[in-house]
């Protein structure tokens, strides 16, 4: 299954406006050096001594939140990648976490789409990517709740790239392939 077989009344659909180019955006998805920096709603990171990024289809995602207030309070989100298209195109099936907070049995999918656009910027009118982001199903009485905990989870990364912005941090940007981003290479 994919996202694109989810009934109309069980898929929310929502944009998000960020003033930063596709490639960044997209970087920033697969890389999990800026991965843990943002991901996560607010009252929630994402921990870095677990984190798994496989970004090819068919690879694997498991990022490990804790909650700020509470660090006993965990949260497991595993996700296989259905679909990889570099700097267009991100989509995902998500094991939802069960009462534990560990994956469980139940899936949703998740599809996100990355639009080069002029974009309100800090500094008035610039480029910038608009994300689409399509997940489901999942009842309508919960798309309101998913939609700010993903608005929280983007003024993160709206800040990380903010901060990127700095020449002195382009350094640490991913190392960069032809099909798109990647992890460092293997040492050994």
């Amino acid at each position: 299954m994919s996202v694109a077989k989810v009934p109309d009344e069980e898929l929310l659909v929502f944009d998000h406006e960020i003033a930063a180019d596709p490639k960044r955006v997209f970087t920033a998805y697969l890389d999990p050096s800026q991965l843990h920096r943002w991901y996560g709603p607010a009252g929630w990171r994402a921990q870095t001594d677990d984190l798994v990024v496989e970004s090819v289809v068919g690879g694997i995602q498991r990022v490990r939140m804790v909650n700020d207030f509470d660090p006993g309070a965990t949260c497991v989100l595993q996700s296989r990648f259905l679909a990889i298209e570099p700097y267009h195109e991100l989509e995902y099936a998500e094991q939802l976490p069960n009462h534990l907070g560990e994956p469980s049995d139940i899936l949703v999918y998740s599809r996100f789409r990355f639009h080069p656009e002029t974009v309100i910027t800090p500094e008035g009118v610039g480029e910038g990517t608009r994300i689409t982001v399509e997940i489901g199903p999942m009842p309508p009485n919960v798309h309101e709740e998913v939609r700010t905990s993903w608005r929280s989870t983007f003024a993160r990364l709206d800040a990380l790239l903010t901060e990127h912005d700095d020449p002195e941090q382009e350094d640490a940007s991913p190392e960069q392939t032809d099909d798109g981003p990647g992890q460092a290479s293997d040492p050994r």
